[in-house]
């Protein structure tokens, strides 16, 4: 467990680089597992552990956070393993999840190479988008893969929610929105989810404004409305800070 973690107003980035010293060995990065998948119509999945924002709404249980769980994997065998699920089941899709991707950036890099030099698949990186907004550099190294789409999760509408429902400073809360920029600027493929459980439709129209600002009106025409599951981490999460999501779903 990172120390500290869970005090209200932390650094991510800073966050960020704490749990990299304990999930990242050289090229090597900790998964906790590698799976199928149906959503995106059927995708291979690696979950990696850790991540920079602790969010009360987070499906993800124990690896988020215990970083002394999982196995270290370099890029070529997460390419094989991933690789491998993909034919098995015939996805045309591959992507990283569970904990924040972008940890390890090194080994996202190099594993997403290897995809573009060996195989056909679209690689789906799905990311909190605050180490790309701090880190400009990291969007234009991922600018030079032809198959990579980009998922930033958006995680509240204003800085005071982001701050009770991540529990990150809410001087970070404009990052996602810079990674947004970055992106479009560099001509990454990406869409943008939105957290909308929590906040009112005013305060997301705001946010939408800003993100047109930041990337064009084109924005509008991908937005995922990110859905509430509450699986049990979630559930126990949100009845500890006393937060009630507007809509949910239970799981299936």
């Amino acid at each position: 467990m990172i120390e500290g973690s869970r005090i209200r107003g932390f650094d991510p980035v800073r966050l960020a680089e704490m749990i990299e010293q304990r999930v990242v060995s050289g090229s090597r990065r900790k998964y906790y597992r590698f799976r199928g998948s149906r959503f995106y119509g059927g995708s291979a999945v690696g979950d990696v552990v850790g991540c920079n924002l602790r969010c009360a709404f987070c499906w993800t249980g124990r690896p988020r956070d215990d970083v002394r769980l999982g196995f270290l994997v370099s890029p070529e065998e997460a390419y094989r393993r991933l690789d491998s699920i993909a034919k098995t089941r015939g996805y045309k899709y591959v992507r990283l999840s569970g904990g924040e991707p972008t940890i390890g950036f090194n080994h996202l890099g190099r594993l997403i190479e290897l995809f573009e030099q060996n195989s056909s698949y679209t690689f789906i990186l799905e990311t909190n988008g605050v180490l790309m907004g701090a880190r400009r550099e990291y969007v234009r190294v991922l600018s030079g893969f032809r198959r990579l789409h980009v998922r930033v999760s958006i995680k509240a509408c204003s800085p005071e929610l982001f701050t009770k429902l991540t529990g990150a400073s809410p001087d970070f809360y404009e990052y996602p929105i810079r990674a947004v920029k970055h992106l479009a600027d560099y001509g990454v493929s990406f869409h943008v989810a939105i957290f909308a459980a929590f906040g009112d439709e005013a305060c997301w129209a705001q946010l939408l404004e800003r993100l047109v600002d930041a990337a064009g009106p084109d924005l509008l025409e991908n937005i995922e409305v990110e859905p509430l599951v509450l699986y049990p981490p979630a559930k126990r999460r949100l009845r500890l800070l006393g937060l009630k999501p507007r809509f949910y779903y239970e799981p299936r």
